[in-house]
């Protein structure tokens, strides 16, 4: 065969397992330990190669051993058994519907992801797919069918459809593509199923990257990871498309020299690929104001801040703030700590006191006519020491201060707005 065996709702409870049925049947669901219904957690599910199943993935990848850890839902369903006995998801139109029953697995694995939500407390925001082979194949699949659900995925020796518009428009997602420059059953430069074709893995990087509107440029890192035992290691190089992917959308390649379609995986290829993906949310609004506006000689300027479209994500924050302040000169501070800001020696409106500046930026700023203004503030550059970075669960605070049009008045300064870094 061409694709060999790649390795009713219930309440809510404190740890365990739960069960749900999306219409095929029951599904179980494990819980991590200190599960609590009241702070949502992450979900992931595992998808399973052609010929295997939700257990048989497990026993081979072996993420369950994590999940406490990390904290996470998690679920490895089983696909449908076709004409030669072998359970398989109908991913694209080269992997794996051999006998073309066209049956609808992106609207089953939506509906049994809805089912999880509708009997855990799960952040809509932090649903993440990992599939290999086949269920890679898969994953990519409900990333172009329901970017509105899942914030990021995984694919081992999987691959995207070959013709972008098979892809559909919507949000971006975060895609990792790992894959072994030796898989003798999905072939790293790409290749067909049955004359059907797919990508190779660095051309399914480049049209995810493509999608997300990512800078063409790359940065790869050599032997930066050991993800696979029966390679000497750390044997595997990372490609990342640095910059300019739209907001929920990021690109990386891991590649294994002479990693083969089922890779030994090691603890690194565990926690790694799951850091990557619990570290990449879907974008969303996480800006809290936390002080009321404090206004010095003012004539009505001090406005409010509220983030709105994207979150603060692992990397850089871009942050939309709205306010009824149209074509206004300003400018800005941000910290890491959470208890606030502190202005500069010599300025007055002292709003919300303590706290480290990391940036401030002095210089002619100007929101746009509606009042609003749009900031992409890269926090790996920011001035530290040593070289500071966010890092999902830091709290950072940002506020603004407005030049008083009124001649001899101080500055105004906005509330401040408290961002969590998901």
């Amino acid at each position: 065969m061409l694709l060999p065996l790649a390795l009713a709702l219930v309440p809510a409870v404190p740890q365990g397992s739960l069960t749900v049925d999306a219409g095929r049947g029951p599904v179980d669901v494990t819980l991590p330990a200190g599960y609590d219904p009241a702070q949502p957690a992450p979900l992931v599910l595992l998808l399973h190669g052609y010929g295997a199943s939700g257990p048989a993935q497990e026993s081979y990848m072996r993420f369950q051993p994590f999940q406490d850890e990390y904290g996470f839902v998690y679920c490895t369903p089983s696909g449908t058994v076709d004409g030669l006995g072998n359970r398989f998801w109908n991913g694209t139109d080269a992997c794996c519907d051999l006998f073309g029953t066209g049956l609808d697995d992106s609207g089953y694995l939506r509906a049994l992801i809805e089912a999880i939500e509708g009997a855990a407390s799960i952040d809509p925001r932090r649903i993440h797919l990992i599939g290999h082979s086949n269920g890679g194949f898969m994953s990519y699949r409900m990333a172009c069918d329901h970017p509105d659900k899942i914030a990021s995925i995984a694919s081992l020796a999987g691959a995207t459809h070959l013709n972008p518009a098979d892809c559909g428009t919507g949000n971006p997602v975060h895609i990792l593509q790992i894959h072994g420059t030796n898989d003798a059953t999905i072939a790293f430069g790409g290749g067909n199923i049955l004359g059907n074709f797919y990508p190779g893995a660095q051309e399914t990087a480049q049209l995810w990257a493509d999608k997300s509107g990512c800078d063409p440029g790359t940065t790869v890192e050599q032997q930066a990871l050991n993800l696979d035992f029966s390679v000497p290691g750390p044997e595997s190089s990372i490609t990342r498309y640095p910059s300019g992917c739209a907001a929920g959308g990021s690109v990386e390649l891991w590649t294994i020299p002479g990693g083969s379609h089922t890779p030994n995986v090691t603890p690194a290829f565990r926690r790694g690929v799951l850091e990557h993906l619990l570290a990449r949310p879907q974008p969303g609004t996480d800006g809290e104001s936390y002080c009321a506006p404090a206004v010095a000689n003012s004539t009505g300027l001090a406005g409010r801040i509220s983030a709105s479209g994207s979150d603060v994500l692992v990397d850089n924050a871009l942050v939309l703030v709205a306010e009824d302040l149209p074509n206004q000169q300003f400018g800005y501070f941000l910290t890491s700590q959470t208890e606030g800001l502190v202005t500069p020696a010599g300025s007055q409106g002292n709003l919300c006191l303590g706290g480290t500046i990391l940036r401030f930026n002095d210089s002619v700023l100007n929101t746009g006519a509606l009042g609003s203004f749009a900031l992409d503030v890269d926090l790996t550059s920011l001035p530290s020491s040593p070289p500071m970075s966010a890092v999902s669960g830091e709290t950072w605070s940002f506020q603004a201060w407005f030049r008083d049009a009124n001649p001899g008045a101080t500055s105004n300064f906005t509330d401040g707005l408290r961002l969590v870094i998901r």
